[in-house]
């Protein structure tokens, strides 16, 4: 009876979670700053991540590099690259 009472509390906390990770997507869909700097921080780990590989392939570094010096340039700008950023974004598989 008292795990009872522990699992329908913890699987509301979990909802909470949930639904609160929802919402901050949502908010996040249009939060171009926000978006360059989760790319920025995506970007860098795959760039590090190819770059230590015994045999990197030069397509897919040139390819990286060509990203992060885009996403790079539109860390302190006032107006986004949106179109290219929302691609990089599916690219990258980030939310």
């Amino acid at each position: 009876m008292q795990r009872l009472g522990l699992t329908r509390t913890a699987n509301s906390y979990v909802n909470r979670l949930d639904q609160a990770q929802k919402l901050r997507d949502i908010a996040n869909r249009n939060n171009y700053p926000y978006k360059v700097k989760v790319l920025c921080e995506k970007i860098n780990s795959e760039y590090d991540f190819w770059n230590q590989k015994e045999n990197p392939s030069s397509e897919k570094l040139a390819d990286l590099d060509r990203d992060l010096i885009f996403i790079e340039s539109q860390i302190n700008v006032s107006s986004f690259n949106k179109e290219r950023i929302d691609l990089l974004m599916s690219k990258y598989g980030c939310k």
